[in-house]
């Protein structure tokens, strides 16, 4: 076999299967930086906490709580699964109640919190969340909308939201909860593998289906 024949299978084996293994190394690793948003926040009519997922943090919690008392909005809405499981152990209407009993131990009033339900969705929780937010903006004429988010999170909802809420004039900002991983140590804990790796995924799902 020629020299000539060697390179140019070398090239190919290099340009068709390790160069997108680079490519999405390369993308991964600097995940963090790209995930985040520094756009800042601003005082709005409502706030919107997606509990879909996870459970929030106690500290999470605390945090919403101080933004109410500084009268960053003024109406928190919660977004939570339909429940129709029933094998797990906290299911989301307790989930639900749980991060209600909080918020209010907390200073938020129960006047002042809502809860939307959302079902499964295709094209994932936040997209549904954000279709159910478009109709709330449209029947209470909102004017701005506050998304509290993780800090990984942030880009990919806030885009989310912004496409979905784009066909009115509702301002859309996002607050973030600092990430317990930072940009330079996140792979050296599985807690924080885990938090992006899962995020990274969810952002690349949501751009190869359009939602972003």
């Amino acid at each position: 076999m020629q020299v000539s024949d060697l390179t140019f299978r070398f090239k190919l084996l290099f340009l068709g299967f390790l160069s997108p293994v680079f490519i999405t190394l390369g993308l991964l690793f600097s995940a963090p930086y790209w995930l985040t948003s520094s756009e800042p926040y601003q005082k709005s009519d409502v706030a919107v906490l997606e509990i879909t997922d996870h459970p929030p943090t106690l500290k999470h919690l605390k945090a919403i709580a101080s933004l109410y008392t500084k009268s960053d909005f003024k109406k928190l809405i919660l977004v939570s699964k339909e429940d129709k499981t029933q094998n797990q152990l906290i299911g989301p209407f307790e989930m639900d109640q749980k991060t209600k009993g909080i918020l209010i131990s907390n200073g938020i009033p129960g006047s002042q919190i809502a809860t939307v339900l959302i079902s499964t969705s295709k094209m994932g929780d936040t997209d549904e969340a954000s279709k159910n937010l478009l109709k709330i903006a449209v029947s209470d004429n909102l004017g701005s909308i506050l998304l509290l988010t993780r800090e990984f999170e942030k880009r990919r909802v806030l885009n989310i939201y912004k496409k979905t809420l784009t066909s009115l004039p509702v301002k859309v900002t996002a607050y973030s909860f600092p990430s317990e991983v930072s940009h330079s140590n996140w792979f050296l804990s599985e807690s924080g593998v885990k938090e992006i790796s899962i995020e990274f995924v969810r952002y690349i799902y949501s751009y190869i289906r359009g939602i972003l």
